[in-house]
This record gives C-alpha cells, structure tokens and sequence, in this order.
C-alpha cells in the first residue's frame, strides 16, 4: 500500500514579481502549494493565517529586507522555517541570520534548477539543522 505524501506548502515572498511568477510556477509545477507574494504586510497575513512547511524568502527587497521580516516575525511569534532565495552575496546576510530558523541560503541563478528538489531536502532535515558559516544540511559549503 502506497502512503499519500503530503505536498509542501510554501510561501514565497519577493519583491521581483517576474521572478516570484517564476519562481512560483516551477514550484506549483513540482506538485507544491505555493502562496506568493511581494508584500510584507501580505506575507504576514498568509504566515497568521495558513500552516505552511517553509518560506522561501528573498534577501534585499525596497520596503522590508529579509532579514527585517525574519525580526518581524519573531516579533509576532510566527515560527517558520525559511529558505533564503537571494541574487547577492550570502557571506554576509549568514552572520545576520544565525540567530533565526534559517535552513539554508541559495542562490537565484545557481540553485533555481534543483530548487523544488532542494527545498524538499532541507524540509525533511530542518529538524536537525541550524545554519553554520561554511555549511548546508547535506554538508556542503552552502551558497556563496
């Protein structure tokens, strides 16, 4: 007998609408639930309102960065793990999120390919798993 996977239910939040459209598909398109999002006060609304398994989060937005909505947040006690999608450095954003329920931060030209393959993989180890300087869940350096 076949047990019934649940999909994963993800919201995205990024203030690149051609790239949360995107991004958005190739998820929905991998048999996720998928909320999108540009923003900030939407996003909050969706993480009151819906279990969801993880955010994938960009990192350098107008209104509100990520790491500004990762401190929102904690500020209104909504727990969710969050996936960092960003187009710039991750050096310096994994020393300002260290503190938070970050699983991994990927970058938006290298690892949207395997992106619906990744995120189910860091779903599954989050329990385990705090973000390190040099390392991903898999042991891999993570993206630079």
């Amino acid at each position: 007998m076949n047990a019934t996977i649940e999909p994963l239910r993800v919201l995205c939040f990024d203030d690149d609408e051609m790239a949360l459209t995107m991004t958005q598909l190739q998820l929905i398109n991998s048999g996720m639930l998928v909320e999108a999002t540009s923003d900030a006060l939407e996003a909050v609304g969706i993480l009151a309102t819906q279990e969801l398994d993880l955010i994938l989060l960009d990192s350098v937005m107008p209104a509100i960065d990520g790491v500004e909505f990762l401190q929102l947040m904690r500020s209104l006690q909504l727990e969710c793990p969050v996936v960092f999608l960003t187009g710039h450095g991750a050096d310096g954003l994994r020393e300002l999120v260290r503190e938070f329920n970050v699983l991994d931060i990927l970058n938006k030209q290298d690892d949207q390919e395997g992106l619906p393959h990744r995120l189910r993989t860091l779903h599954r180890g989050q329990a385990n798993w705090k973000i390190t300087p040099h390392s991903s869940p898999d042991g891999h350096r993570a993206a630079s």
